[in-house]
């Protein structure tokens, strides 16, 4: 082997060693950057409530085991100039520039004597360094503080930041709770889109409202925002729910199980389809049905069939009820082609209102299934159980009508005020006023302005309550009450006349335009 070879070689090692030395030093610089970079990214998913525990656990496992190894690999492999290490080493091994002018006299023109020299004496003094002794492993202080610095800061993060973490838990609860919402919505107009049993107009105006929600629930998918949306688009689709037409398709179920267990009847097959439910397919055997071909027994029966089903629909679809009692009368009267077209507008109708029960039935289902995924993201929230938040636009219904008209009933000679405003809070002093005594028995109403009864008599009665049996109004004393005073503090009778005109309310004896005037005026006297 040559000189310059062995120098080369030797050289080789010193860099091989260098390589390892700074791969190490950008290990623990990458170490460093990668736990200060988890740290942040951590922190900032954990205050916005977006990181859970494990994931950020992942997170700093990941930004460790892969920021430092490429960091390391990177210094490692990257390119090294001999020339410059040869500089380097000459520096730290104190070698008086041997090795680096050994290898410039190689590239320059000079005799072969003063660069075999010079080589001799470069391979003769590197020959004696030995890199693990001379130039050992060293750990970057500061890199190495840095680590350890932010670990501390990680580690307190993990054990004390529990609060933060159930935050981030419940937040991605949250959002799932929304995107379950946002695909049964995606159902729920799919299935509306595709129904052959509703027009175009049917199908804009159920959409319409489902749609708006499904863009508002993107827009703010917050637990407010989306339970003030599903809530808001629950109510319009109720408005959208026609009660008649649910009223209808009770009484169509009704007749048509009724129909449909006379057997051999001419109108069993429409009966069969109306308990069904398969309106369309009812309205079509009643339009086909061929009267030439029945016997008289049988369209005598089919009038009064036809007479039935016109009772049972009169309050709840008059046009359908007239249509089948005018094809029943035309049967009696014998005219069968002004039957047979009474019997295709009644069939004509059905298939009307069937198309508005099926509306009213999507409708009423969307606005339940819109009720229950608010509850459901209000639970994943941290608030109340689904079934309570499905629940919810009810209790808030009945809680506002308790507080509303949730106040005792009485009667007296006095009247009523005329304001719906409460009155300031009642104390136990006894009313001043000319409070006399009532009759005890019914009395004639009497008439105060109300639209229903203007210019009109005959208005309801109302019923005094006593004491006992001879008649005396409970709270005041004929005999010995003075002028403008009551002896009795009316707070000691107020709960009897509470009960008494509960009962009056609760049996339909006050007048519905009256009742919430009665309400107010003695929730302005409770005590």
């Amino acid at each position: 082997m040559t000189t310059i070879n062995q120098l080369s070689q030797t050289l080789g090692q010193w860099i091989r060693w260098m390589r390892l030395q700074r791969a190490l030093t950008w290990y623990l610089r990458g170490l460093a950057a990668a736990l200060g970079l988890s740290l942040l990214a951590g922190g900032i998913g954990l205050y916005q409530a977006r990181l859970l525990k494990q994931e950020f656990l992942a997170l700093i496992l990941f930004c460790v085991a892969a920021l430092p190894l490429a960091f390391a690999i990177a210094a490692y492999f990257w390119r090294i100039q001999p020339m410059r290490a040869a500089r380097y080493f000459d520096r730290v091994f104190h070698l008086g520039e041997r090795v680096s002018t050994a290898l410039e006299l190689q590239n320059e023109n000079h005799s072969v004597e003063i660069v075999q020299k010079q080589l001799d004496d470069a391979v003769s003094v590197s020959r004696q360094i030995r890199p693990r002794r001379d130039l050992p492993l060293r750990f970057p202080k500061l890199d190495l503080a840095l680590a350890l610095f932010f670990t501390l800061l990680i580690g307190t993060l993990w054990f004390r930041g529990e609060t933060l973490f159930a935050a981030a838990s419940q937040q991605r609860a949250v959002e799932k709770a929304i995107a379950a919402e946002q695909a049964e919505i995606e159902e729920i107009i799919k299935e509306i889109n595709t129904s052959e049993s509703l027009t175009n107009e049917q199908k804009e105006a159920l959409a319409k409202p489902l749609e708006d929600a499904m863009k508002e629930l993107k827009d703010n998918p917050s637990v407010e925002g989306a339970v003030s949306t599903l809530v808001r688009t629950s109510e319009e689709l109720k408005a959208l729910s026609d009660q008649q037409a649910l009223q209808t398709q009770q009484s169509l179920t009704e007749t048509g199980s009724s129909l449909a267990s006379q057997e051999g009847s001419p109108l069993e097959a429409v009966g069969k389809d109306l308990a069904k439910g398969n309106f369309a397919g009812a309205a079509s055997e009643l339009a086909n049905m061929d009267l030439s071909q029945m016997t008289p027994e049988h369209l005598q029966q089919l009038a009064e069939q036809l007479e039935s089903m016109a009772s049972s629909l009169a309050a709840t679809n008059p046009q359908m009820a007239q249509q089948l009692m005018n094809a029943a009368q035309a049967i009696r009267s014998g005219d069968m082609a002004a039957a047979q077209q009474a019997m295709s507008g009644a069939a004509s109708q059905m298939v009307q209102a069937g198309q508005q029960i099926t509306a009213a039935q999507m409708a009423t289902q969307a606005a339940g299934q819109l009720q229950q995924g608010a509850g459901q993201i209000v639970a994943a929230g941290g608030g109340q159980t689904p079934s309570q938040g499905g629940a919810m636009a009810q209790g808030q219904s009945q809680q506002s009508g308790q507080s509303n008209g949730g106040s005792g009933s009485g009667s007296g000679s006095g009247s009523a005020p005329q304001s719906n405003q409460a009155g300031s809070e009642a104390s136990s002093s006894p009313i001043e006023q000319n409070n006399g005594a009532g009759d005890g028995g019914e009395s004639a109403y009497e008439q105060i302005y109300a639209p229903a009864l203007l210019g009109g008599a005959g208005g309801d009665t109302l019923g005094v309550p006593t004491s006992g049996e001879d008649g005396e109004v409970i709270g005041t004393s004929p005999t010995t009450a003075e002028d403008g005073e009551s002896l009795v503090p009316y707070t000691e009778v107020y709960s009897q006349y509470n009960q008494f005109n509960r009962q009056a309310l609760e049996n339909g004896e006050v007048p519905v335009q009256f009742m919430d005037l009665i309400r107010n005026y003695f929730g302005s006297l409770q005590p």
